[in-house]
């Protein structure tokens, strides 16, 4: 096989890979969701807000949380609160690792 050809054929690979490790990591939440015995579960408390640091992946967060957040803008993700209506949790996340986190308070309606 020529050089061009080994080239493709890495990329297509890598590509596949990349493919792969998305899927794998939808499938994982899917999964973490699942789990929760009632649907609230997925959303963030304060004790769960309290164990999330930084530098930890998004997974990681989905994890502790029971349930994905909600992308607000890019890199950007948003949880409820599971008992208060008018609190969420905030987090950013650069290159898959959290960088700030904080406490949104919100007004009016819900939602949920």
């Amino acid at each position: 096989m020529n050089k061009k050809g080994l080239m493709g054929c890495l990329a297509i690979c890598l590509i596949f890979l990349l493919i792969l490790s998305v899927t794998a990591c939808k499938d994982e939440i899917l999964e973490i969701e699942e789990e929760n015995a009632y649907s609230w579960q997925k959303y963030m408390n304060e004790r769960e807000y309290g164990e999330i640091k930084k530098g930890m992946s998004y997974l990681e967060v989905v994890r502790i949380a029971g349930g994905a957040g909600k992308e607000a803008e890019s890199n950007i993700y948003e949880w409820n609160d599971e008992l208060l209506l008018t609190k969420g949790y905030r987090l950013t996340f650069k290159e898959d690792a959290l960088t700030t986190k904080e406490i949104i308070e919100r007004r009016g309606h819900s939602t949920r």
